[in-house]
């Protein structure tokens, strides 16, 4: 038997369009309304916490250690994402040694 994640019960109102589009969405993978929102949902999550780490990195605001724990990657993978965004990488010079 396998163990299925907890759920919570969330209602929101959505506008006709996307409502349209998740309908079409749930048709195109062939899985009922719910499973398509939770799809979605989990894809723009991914997105918003990469864009917030970005961003945070870019305003010196984090190290990069702690941006890619934001953005719930590894560091290598964080660091192609900073090369995908055209963010330089930052590195401190005085912990280089001789």
């Amino acid at each position: 038997m396998v163990a299925r994640p907890e759920t919570k019960r969330l209602t929101a109102r959505i506008n006709r369009k996307q409502s349209e589009q998740v309908d079409a969405i749930s048709r195109e993978e062939n899985i009922d309304c719910s499973a398509a929102l939770r799809k979605i949902l989990d894809m723009g999550i991914r997105e918003y916490l990469k864009r917030k780490a970005v961003d945070e990195y870019r305003r010196c605001r984090v190290s990069i250690g702690k941006a890619a724990e934001t953005a719930d990657v590894s560091i290598a993978e964080f660091y192609k994402i900073l090369k995908d965004e055209g963010v330089p990488v930052r590195i401190d010079v005085s912990l280089l040694k001789d």
